[in-house]
């Protein structure tokens, strides 16, 4: 004798000309991990809180950041109104802006690839701001550059911006070479600078090192940049780098223009010319770029020093 076959669910009656819907034989609940911790009760045992390792208040929405204004000129996607807005100022007063960020990010590529080819297998890149694009994408952070010539090179990347930071963590998460460090330090402070990658980076101070400061010169005033370059050539050992990007002005009215915009957005910037660029490296060995790239609108600048 055979078993009668089982009958579908039955459909429920529906109004006058619409079709029936199945009725429901059964429903499981789930009940979704919670993201934040319930006030009062033990922690969960997957919550791990991870409270943000600075104050709030550097995290600067309100006004555009010197990262996240970069970001958008190498035609990145992080970044906020007050950023846009500034930066269609200065492309009002200057409308090569974006494209000399550009050829420097570009210069700045072609010349770590050209030193880790030489032999170079150590990079600080100071003031890194928000470089994390896709390999040969002028937003793509410099190990990009340097790993496929050597595997084993290690890079310490540093910034003070905390929105700069997180997407370091985030970049840390995704496939990323082991080796990669990042840091958070400010460069008008040099000896904590040295002293927190000394701590925090696997960058062996005994061989040289190549440091980099990418369009970020700017930033510092005249002592301010004398002092990191004369703590980075007492700490560096012989044979060390310097890869030095600087957009290179003049006295006309519109670099006034340029640094009236910038004093309003309360961001710092120090302009100069190639002279004055030279100026700061007294006592490093400058190189001109192999591949051609210092011109009249930046200044790409290898520098040899150390005294170690």
């Amino acid at each position: 004798m055979t078993r009668p076959k089982r009958r579908a669910p039955a459909a429920a009656v529906g109004p006058a000309g619409r079709p029936g819907t199945l009725r429901a034989v059964g429903v499981i609940h789930v009940q979704p991990k919670p993201t934040i911790e319930p006030e009062g009760l033990a922690p969960m045992p997957w919550y791990v809180p991870t409270p943000p390792p600075w104050p709030r208040e550097d995290l600067r929405l309100d006004r555009p950041t010197s990262a996240r204004l970069a970001n958008l000129a190498l035609g990145g996607k992080d970044h906020l109104g007050p950023d846009r807005t500034l930066l269609d100022l200065l492309q009002a007063e200057d409308q090569d802006w974006t494209t000399t960020a550009l050829r420097a990010r570009q210069d700045l590529h072609r010349v770590v690839r050209r030193l880790a080819e030489d032999g170079l297998d150590q990079f600080v890149d100071l003031g890194c701001g928000l470089t994390t694009g896709a390999p040969g994408s002028p937003l793509a952070p410099i190990h990009t550059s340097i790993l496929p010539i050597r595997p084993t090179a290690r890079i310490a990347y540093v910034d003070i911006d905390p929105m700069v930071m997180t997407h370091a963590r985030a970049l840390l998460h995704a496939p990323a070479p082991g080796q990669v460090r990042h840091i958070r330090a400010d460069l008008t402070a040099p000896e904590g600078l040295l002293q927190e990658l000394r701590q925090h980076s696997d960058v062996d101070w005994q061989r040289p090192i190549a440091v980099v400061l990418a369009d970020v010169l700017h930033e510092l005033s005249d002592p301010q940049a004398r002092g990191l370059f004369s703590a980075l050539r007492l700490a560096l050992p012989q044979g060390s780098a310097l890869v030095l990007t600087h957009r290179c002005t003049g006295e006309s009215d519109r670099d006034a223009r340029v640094s009236g915009l910038f004093a309003q957005a309360r961001l710092p910037r120090h302009p100069r010319g190639r002279d004055a660029v030279d100026t700061l490296l007294d006592g490093w060995q400058r190189q001109a770029p192999a591949h051609g790239g210092d011109t009249a609108v930046v200044r790409t600048v290898v520098a040899y020093g150390g005294t170690k």
